[in-house]
């Protein structure tokens, strides 16, 4: 998405913690030092109540910031996540057996590029340029095998926060416009439900959130990134207005 809102927009990345090359930390992952991390990175980079966005996890965190930090950011951009409680119909116990990442450590790397065609191959061009993006939430050791830099602790960490989050609640709380882009018809229809009843409810609830919906898999930034950097710049231009 980053080539066409750059031509038009400063933008912002940063590595959360636990991810990428940022440091990797036993502790922190719940919303408030998360939160925390994201308002330091728009303090650094002296960004002006900034426009936000995440994508699944990001976007609950995006949302936790623009509900208890409205004076920190514009608007807010939700990409399939943010709307829906994990634990609803879920204990813990089957939420981390459902959802817990797969054992990836040591795995050869050339196994994992065929991974990435078989679990994308149906839905996602796999271009070297879409390989490298999968393939750089890894590294690659001297052997050539790989291990998440986000390490399975550490994901079970961000998964039970989830599970514990509240997102009607700070729904409530939500004063920023807000835009929720969500994926429908990506293979599992029970979760597409989930979707459409929160949709529902978010609706009723007055916040300033507009629903959109997209055809696609949960990972739309990698799916349709040009239909989506276009839903952003609308969003933000009508902030302006």
């Amino acid at each position: 998405m980053l080539p066409r809102l750059t031509s038009r927009f400063r933008v912002v990345t940063y590595d959360a913690r636990g991810h990428g090359l940022s440091t990797k930390p036993s502790s922190g992952y719940g919303f408030r030092p998360v939160v925390a991390d994201a308002r330091a990175v728009i303090r650094a980079t002296r960004l002006r109540r900034p426009l936000i966005a995440g994508h699944s996890w990001g976007a609950m965190v995006a949302l936790e910031l623009a509900a208890r930090h409205p004076r920190a950011v514009g608007g807010a951009v939700l990409v399939d996540g943010g709307i829906s409680a994990l634990r609803e119909g879920r204990d813990w116990a089957t939420a981390k057996e459902q959802l817990a990442p797969p054992h990836l450590a040591d795995m050869p790397v050339e196994e994992f590029r065929r991974m990435i065609r078989t679990v994308l191959g149906d839905a996602v061009e796999i271009t070297p340029e879409i390989e490298e993006i999968v393939l750089s939430v890894m590294h690659v050791d001297r052997r050539s095998r790989i291990r998440p830099r986000l390490s399975r602790a550490n994901h079970l960490r961000i998964l039970r926060a989830i599970w514990l989050q509240d997102p009607v609640a700070e729904l409530e709380r939500l004063s920023v416009p807000t835009l929720a882009v969500l994926a429908r018809g990506g293979g599992d229809p029970e979760w597409d439900e989930r979707k459409r009843r929160a949709a529902k409810r978010v609706m009723r609830s007055g916040a300033p959130i507009r629903i959109s919906w997209m055809d696609g898999i949960h990972d739309l930034p990698l799916q349709h990134p040009d239909t989506l950097a276009g839903r952003v710049e609308r969003f933000a231009e009508q902030l302006v207005r």
